[in-house]
């Protein structure tokens, strides 16, 4: 029975990976979980598959590496992770080592205790702990992006911060979801969050630890054309 299945989505991180891989290998070895670090080469330009590969031989964990003929977006690589994935908890974070692996553990013990089916870590609640803040264009294209889900999808009020990249699961509860989620780029985490809502999945947010990465992947030329066309996907959608 494998604990926990940590998903890992990289496009172009051959400088992040090798530190990512072995943070959960000493997350995992610290708390003697039996786990699987799945990692997903998002059709990557560089060395992102070949570096994660040399690190099997290093680590005790198994490790599963998937690779995207191209690249295909975050949420496509997070639904084939959890595809693949065994786990009875299920984490994905974002590369990078932004946040702490042994943030984790508050996750699995609001699931452990029945007080939610998914955890969402946030970089908004009063508790967490900002070391390195975003600057002020990202800062305000995710207030902005926020309001305009919680207006025009409905999301909770509650939510503070959807778009953090560390969430953690009911394994079989996200195999369960993400067997339905259609959206390949950024919108696919309020398509969860709907999806979540119609099954009576409880979500509920922790705070955690965070540092910004100023080389993020997020490319403000490609991405706002992205988000157009997925909302119109959402909009289209019948749930």
């Amino acid at each position: 029975m494998i604990d926990i299945s940590f998903i890992i989505p990289a496009y172009d991180e051959e400088k992040k990976i090798l530190k990512d891989i072995f943070l959960v290998e000493q997350f995992l070895s610290s708390n003697n979980f039996i786990c699987e670090i799945i990692v997903i080469d998002d059709g990557s330009s560089d060395n992102t598959f070949q570096i994660a590969e040399k690190s099997k031989k290093q680590i005790k964990s198994q490790l599963v590496l998937l690779s995207n003929k191209v690249n295909r977006g975050k949420g496509y690589s997070i639904k084939r992770g959890v595809k693949h994935s065994k786990g009875k908890y299920i984490i994905y974070f974002d590369a990078g080592a932004t946040i702490p692996i042994s943030e984790a553990t508050k996750g699995i013990e609001l699931i452990k205790s029945r007080k939610c089916d998914i955890a969402f870590g946030s970089r908004k609640l009063p508790e967490s702990n900002i070391i390195k803040k975003q600057k002020l264009d990202r800062k305000l294209a995710s207030f902005l992006f926020l309001r305009f889900c919680k207006m025009f999808f409905k999301i909770d009020k509650s939510f503070t911060d959807t778009q953090c990249g560390f969430k953690v699961f009911d394994g079989n509860i996200a195999r369960e979801l993400f067997e339905n989620i259609t959206l390949n780029g950024f919108l696919f985490e309020i398509e969860l969050i709907i999806l979540a809502k119609k099954n009576n999945y409880i979500i509920k947010e922790f705070p955690i630890t965070w540092k910004c990465d100023r080389d993020s992947r997020i490319n403000f030329v490609k991405t706002p054309s992205i988000i157009v066309s997925e909302i119109n996907q959402l909009r289209n959608r019948q749930f």
